[in-house]
């Protein structure tokens, strides 16, 4: 049953209340670190509580790390859009992202694609398989105002005859820019390449189907939109994919049987060879919690609601005399990721001055020379209104520039 407009606006209200942080700061930072709620940090105090109390081996502390996990993987399969049997636990997005680009057997010569607004999650890992593997590295080169059109367009001539791999964010931390993926992925794939994506901006915030998407690996982490706690991730691999992408760390995990005689026999086709070892199951604990609270909230309701939020933002912002929108404001490409520019102020100045001036939590992307809000489902219009409070009262007095502040001086984001 679709849920009306009073009861969706009330569950926006019902989970701002929840989040405490929100009691105190204008917080529109989840695309850097999202705030957790209550239910978030009670489960994972219940679990750390259990590991005091009990020990952290004894039985009943045992079967229920071991429900967490599982509970953990089933969710993170059902937001996906994915099987259990495909999703790996990891640290963060960026240990994802390796996995996968680092377990392809790249060739000298070999095309990598990526493009020019990637998070160094992504940036580097591409690089790296220059420098290592001898890849041919190609640049896509794409503007915030870009369209699927162009978007594709520039895809199919940086993917030549020779790609092998496209290492890509779905949604862009540097323009907010939700990229065509499906039609890249159906490029990339004619050509025999294998697409790895960052989905460091999605998780918890666009709806996500990767079975339809048909992409190869996936990796999302759980701090940012999600709003869980730092330290843990998910990866998604492609079933018929998960033999022939090879683990870059291994444990007694990835082996079906072995001895000391040099007897050893791996499980190629088990996802859980991508895990290595030991996991925090606090964290897990918070992650389930979060995962479970944004499928209650429906994930296109939410997707719908960053998107509104980013509306109004443009709305707001357009009104104030020498702002420039830098975020994308297509239909086709918007997000709940809002960026801004301010004439004669340096963003990551004025980010951080935010913060000092009016508890704006928020942060600066130095390549795009602005300030970004991500707007998610416990913020609300009053949230963009104070932080455009703020621009027009920096544009007419100036800034002085604080020495530090949260997410300020353009630091980069944490995959």
């Amino acid at each position: 049953m679709t849920a009306t407009t009073e009861e969706q606006t009330a569950r926006w209200e019902w989970i701002r209340a929840q989040t405490p942080v929100m009691q105190r700061f204008t917080y529109v930072n989840c695309g850097f670190s999202g705030p957790i709620s209550r239910a978030v940090a009670e489960a994972m105090d219940r679990r750390l509580a259990l590991e005091v109390n009990d020990g952290p081996v004894t039985r009943n502390v045992q079967d229920d790390k071991m429900a967490t996990m599982t509970r953990l993987r089933e969710l993170g399969a059902q937001m996906l859009g994915a099987d259990v049997d495909e999703i790996a636990i990891t640290g963060n997005t960026t240990e994802g992202v390796n996995i996968a680009v680092n377990g392809v057997d790249l060739q000298p010569g070999d095309r990598v694609v990526t493009t020019s607004i990637e998070h160094g999650g992504g940036m580097i890992p591409a690089y790296w398989a220059r420098e290592r593997r001898g890849a041919d590295l190609a640049i896509v080169p794409i503007s915030h105002d870009d369209g699927p059109g162009a978007i594709i367009e520039k895809f199919d001539q940086a993917l030549g005859d020779q790609a092998a791999m496209v290492i890509v964010s779905e949604i862009s931390y540097s323009t907010g820019q939700l990229l065509p993926m499906r039609q890249v992925i159906e490029m990339a794939h004619a050509r025999g390449a294998t697409v790895v994506i960052d989905g460091a901006q999605t998780a918890g915030h666009l709806p996500l189907d990767l079975h339809a998407l048909g992409v190869d690996a996936y990796a999302v982490p759980s701090h940012k939109w999600l709003c869980g706690p730092d330290g843990l991730g998910l990866l998604y691999v492609r079933k018929d994919r998960i033999a022939d992408i090879a683990p870059v760390k291994v444990s007694g995990r990835l082996a079906a049987e072995w001895d000391f005689e040099g007897g050893f026999t791996p499980k190629t086709d088990d996802v859980l060879k991508y895990e290595v070892s030991t996991m925090s199951t606090p964290a897990a604990a918070g992650m389930v919690v979060a995962i479970e609270q944004y499928l209650g909230h429906g994930p296109q309701a939410v997707w719908d609601r960053a998107r509104d939020l980013t509306r109004y933002a443009e709305q707001r912002f357009d009104r104030i005399p020498g702002v420039e929108v830098r975020s994308s404001r297509g239909e086709d490409t918007r997000t709940g990721l809002f960026l801004f520019a301010a004439e004669g102020l340096d963003a990551t100045e004025l980010a951080p001055w935010m913060w000092d001036a009016g508890q704006v939590v928020c942060r600066s992307v130095k390549e795009a020379g602005a300030v970004r809000l991500s707007l998610n489902v416990y913020n609300n219009e009053a949230d963009v209104d104070r932080a455009a409070d703020l621009v027009e009262r920096a544009l007419k007095e100036g800034i002085t520039p604080p020495a530090n502040g949260p997410g300020g001086a353009g630091r980069p984001e944490e995959g």
